[in-house]
């Protein structure tokens, strides 16, 4: 397919740019980091989990599209391949966890650990050795995944019943298992043992649901931009909109069930060993940040999406995947940072650094930088599309 020059020069400047900014918010987060500790780790992890659920989820998108097939999938296949293939980057970027871990986690404390029950019985599992050696897994995994998708890519090929689109179908189903086991693990490691008395066979979930709903919305934005070069000017059509706000309306759903059934369980049991998550990030002003979960990353973002005439407009489905996007790090911000503070240290309202901002344009600008870069290589790979010729309509 014939690809716009200008689109290079497009993806080469905001290459460049997130490299700037990236290193500017980088500098300025290591400069502070000596005399702001506590406030550094929340927002390094909460703005890590964001980015790193990108990365996972275009993973996450690429294998449904390889087991599924559609037209949905071959008009963001690059896209979401330049997503995942910024797993290298985030693994380098885990490092300051990797050296924070015995100031992040109280099961990193052989003197707490020696004096809670609980945490002494969880011990072989919460360990700083386990959780090193897990974390390499975890990554390895994710880049062995990556590296088998990229072999069974979609090419120029016509027959969907040929060696590759079969090998392409039996990597994406087992790398979705690998990819929900791992995450399922990693999230008990970087999230619910910040709180480890605690504990939900939900949490996983929800997490995976959120960054499938990021993801899908973050690949939309890309190729609506993307809409102004070829040969998307010709494939991001109406039909095609139609079918991503479907996909993102289900996302939307999904999560929303995740998220009650986990509170639906807790509330009904009425253990205190459980309820108390839910205590915790329902007051000192946190219950705020819990509304407007229920409004914005659900209500209304549902309301808006079962209206077709939205769904085939790209300015106003772009606003609702940006509001989604958006709603994403409030999550994660209300599940991850309260973690962080005792039931005696929390004040009044909510706790809010510059912090969180500089760590999130951070990674962020080195995460867009690596995507940008990535994605000016795979979509120079030839693709068949006759499935988006049927959607030219």
């Amino acid at each position: 397919m014939k690809l716009a020059p200008e689109l290079f020069a497009h993806l080469q400047q905001i290459h460049r740019r997130g490299l700037l900014i990236g290193g500017l918010a980088g500098g300025l987060c290591a400069i502070s980091f000596p005399s702001l500790r506590e406030q550094f780790y929340p927002a390094y992890l909460a703005a890590f989990l964001y980015w790193l659920g990108l990365s996972l989820g275009c993973l996450a998108v690429a294998m449904i599209h390889g087991m599924t097939g559609g037209a949905w999938g071959r008009m963001v296949r690059r896209v979401v391949e330049a997503g995942y293939e910024t797993l290298p980057l985030m693994a380098i970027l885990f490092l300051p966890l990797w050296f924070g871990a015995a100031s992040i986690y109280d099961w990193a404390d052989p003197d707490v650990v020696q004096h809670h029950a609980v945490l002494a019985r969880k011990a072989g599992y919460l360990n700083l050795a386990g959780f090193h050696l897990r974390a390499i897994a975890y990554f390895a995994i994710w880049m062995i995944i990556t590296w088998a998708l990229n072999r069974s890519s979609p090419n120029e090929e016509r027959d969907p019943d040929s060696l590759r689109a079969r090998r392409l179908q039996r990597v994406s189903g087992l790398g979705f298992m690998a990819y929900g086991f791992t995450f399922t693990l990693a999230a008990v490691d970087w999230m619910m043992s910040l709180e480890p008395e605690w504990y939900s066979t939900m949490y996983a979930l929800i997490q995976i649901a959120g960054q499938g709903v990021a993801s899908l919305c973050f690949a939309l934005l890309v190729v609506v931009q993307l809409r102004s070069f070829l040969p998307w000017s010709r494939t991001v059509t109406s039909v095609r909109l139609n079918d991503y706000g479907n996909l993102m309306l289900a996302s939307v759903m999904f999560w929303a069930y995740c998220s009650f059934f986990q509170y639906l369980v807790i509330w009904s049991g009425n253990l205190p060993e459980e309820n108390v998550w839910y205590v915790r990030r329902s007051q000192a002003g946190w219950q705020y940040l819990a509304i407007s979960l229920i409004l914005f990353h659900f209500a209304v973002p549902f309301l808006l999406l079962l209206s077709k005439k939205i769904k085939r407009d790209a300015r106003q489905l772009s606003r609702i995947a940006l509001l989604l996007l958006a709603m994403h790090y409030v999550d994660l911000d209300w599940t991850v940072v309260p973690g962080f503070q005792s039931d005696e240290s929390a004040g009044p309202g909510i706790p809010f650094h510059w912090l969180n901002i500089a760590t999130w344009v951070a990674i962020g600008g080195f995460w867009l930088a690596v995507f940008t870069w990535r994605l000016s290589i795979r979509i120079r790979l030839p693709i068949d599309d006759p499935e988006l010729r049927e959607g030219k309509q």
